[in-house]
């Protein structure tokens, strides 16, 4: 019988075989569930950290709203004396840190009082009226937010913008209502953190040396940031479509945390690369570790076959001898099952031909006839 033909052979390549897949799919689905697991944490971090940012600047425009919300039910509003209104709304600004400023302006556009946090000189400000804002290209948008509070009686959120000492500001507009009637539009620019502040804070939440954390105006334009943005990422970007979302885009792993009242977002990004880095280690990890459990696995698969076939392989050379006349022949070794009970029976008979002389007598002439 050639050996390739063998049971043993036969047994010992499908327990080999059994055990290399064994070992290759368990690593491959490893892997996988392994990789999975990382983008996920990745794009979890991404979002926590676009939320840790987004915390703070959100928790100054509450604290400021709500302020100027009780400023605008104040009756001195409704004084017809400015510069007592004006005395009250500076005492408005010094006594809080979140306002850079507070105009109020007549329903008709004409600013009746207005207060600065650095004590500045507001006569130049003395003939100041919003309409004006609408024929100036970057001031317009502020113009129809005026507009909007004033027909709609709501407050709004408007522009963002720089102060000229380097704060990042937003504006905040909220109509003065007396008798259901408005008497007049309360405009502050609410501080929500001076730069370098900011900038130590986004350095410090950058996920990865060559990532980036910005600050994102409502256009889509990255307003302040610490790390460097792969060109083109801003242009056309519509990020209030991808806020708490994590993307792809020009080789960075993309996460968007909008905040809605301030109408601003924190963007965070992740090279691509230091993620197929990870991805890449832990393939070859993965590679290394199932070649070596597939050795393992074939070697037990080896051990288990030769246990498995080795009292069959007895069994096979017992009745071999028997056949060729040497009654008597047992065979000793170690089966369970079917395979031991077969090895009892042969014994038994063996033993019984060694027993009876006639039967050996028959044995050796049935042998000697064949």
């Amino acid at each position: 019988m050639k050996f390739s033909s063998s049971l043993y052979f036969q047994v010992t390549v499908m327990f080999v075989l059994i055990s290399i897949f064994t070992a290759v799919g368990s690593g491959t689905l490893n892997y996988l569930e392994s990789r999975r697991l990382i983008i996920d944490q990745f794009h979890r971090s991404m979002q926590d950290i676009t939320a840790t940012a987004g915390a703070g600047l959100t928790s100054r425009t509450d604290a400021a709203s709500e302020a100027i919300m009780r400023i605008s039910g104040n009756p001195i509003l409704l004084s017809e004396d400015a510069a007592k209104i004006q005395l009250f709304l500076q005492t408005a600004v010094d006594s809080s840190s979140v306002f850079n400023n507070i105009y109020f302006f007549q329903p008709t556009g004409e600013l009746k009082a207005a207060a600065y946090a650095d004590g500045r000189d507001l006569s130049k400000y003395a003939n100041e009226n919003f309409n004006k804002y609408a024929e100036n290209e970057k001031t317009r948008d502020v113009y129809l937010d005026l507009i909007r509070a004033l027909e709609t009686r709501t407050p709004v959120f408007s522009a963002f913008f720089q102060s000229h000492t380097g704060r990042l500001m937003n504006s905040f507009i909220v109509p003065v209502v007396a008798e259901d009637r408005v008497v007049g539009l309360l405009s502050c620019g609410i501080v929500l953190d001076k730069t370098s502040k900011l900038l130590d804070l986004l350095e410090r939440l950058k996920p990865h040396e060559q990532g980036f954390v910005a600050i994102v105006g409502r256009e889509g334009k990255f307003l302040l940031h610490s790390g460097n943005i792969p060109e083109g990422l801003e242009n056309d970007r519509s990020w209030k479509s991808s806020d708490q979302k994590a993307f792809s885009e020009n080789g960075y792993m993309l996460s968007i945390f909008n905040l809605p009242k301030t109408e601003l977002g924190i963007c965070i990004g992740l090279p691509e690369t230091a993620v197929t880095e990870l991805l890449q280690s832990l393939r070859t990890k993965t590679i290394h570790l199932t070649a070596f459990g597939s050795l393992i696995a074939s070697i037990l698969g080896l051990i288990a076959a030769y246990i498995l076939i080795s009292p069959m392989k007895d069994l096979v050379c017992g009745l071999r001898k028997l056949n060729e006349g040497n009654a008597g022949t047992r065979i000793n070794r170690m089966a369970s099952g079917e395979v031991a009970e077969a090895i009892n029976c042969f014994n038994e008979i063996s033993d019984r031909i060694r027993r009876h002389p006639e039967l050996i007598r028959l044995w050796s002439k049935s042998e000697n006839d064949s």
